[in-house]
């Protein structure tokens, strides 16, 4: 049998295939080491034209570090929120308000499936899901593959993050790439404490921005 590396790519979805055969087990080491770890997620080119499949919710194999979940937050966002709280942040801003979200052994890793089910259970009573921290960028995989699903269901979106949009727009990830092209609202910017008294809409201080993403 002759040595053979024959590459599928699945043009809907990104995903890449190495089929081998033929191939030394030491070669097939060396080939494995050069191609790096599997990603489940392509956050190139998402599948963002597909409808959406109430089977997708069972797949558990994305997870996010959570912190908590709470609903009919009328502060976080337009109208009536579900809010997804991630656990874990690099920006640790003075006088944060939630400092027990910065270290993220603070909460736990939960499925994306099972936090979409949470989600959904209550869609029926908020106009949309609101993504904070922490720091939703530190997992910025997981938020892309979570931004996916939720824009299947047809929800609005707002993400808050302590970068500023043009920082993010410097970072070579297409993970964020992809999650500050989806969703529907951004609100950038640390929190400075000593600007609390002029804060705007929805926003710790008065630096931080509301942009619309869509």
């Amino acid at each position: 049998m002759s040595n053979k590396i024959t590459f599928i790519l699945e043009p809907d979805s990104g995903k890449l295939t190495a089929e081998v055969s033929g191939i030394p087990a030491d070669q097939l080491i060396d080939l494995r080491d050069d191609l790096g770890t599997s990603q489940n997620l392509n956050c190139g080119k998402p599948m963002q034209d597909q409808s959406w499949e109430p089977g997708n919710l069972k797949d558990d194999r994305h997870y996010v570090w959570l912190h908590r979940i709470y609903h009919n937050s009328v502060v976080d966002g337009p109208g009536r929120r579900s809010v997804i709280q991630v656990a874990g942040c690099s920006i640790r801003c003075p006088g944060c308000y939630v400092p027990e979200t910065h270290d993220r052994h603070n909460g736990k890793k939960v499925s994306i499936s099972s936090i979409l089910e949470e989600i959904v259970s209550k869609r029926h009573e908020n106009d949309g899901v609101t993504i904070l921290g922490g720091e939703p960028f530190d997992q910025s995989d997981s938020v892309a593959e979570l931004v996916l699903r939720l824009n299947k269901l047809g929800i609005h979106i707002a993400v808050y993050t302590g970068n500023t949009i043009e920082y993010l727009s410097t970072k070579d990830d297409p993970c964020i790439t992809y999650t500050l092209s989806h969703i529907d609202l951004l609100i950038d910017g640390p929190f400075e404490s000593s600007l609390v008294a002029e804060t705007g809409e929805y926003r710790g201080s008065s630096n931080q921005r509301l942009l619309q993403q869509k």
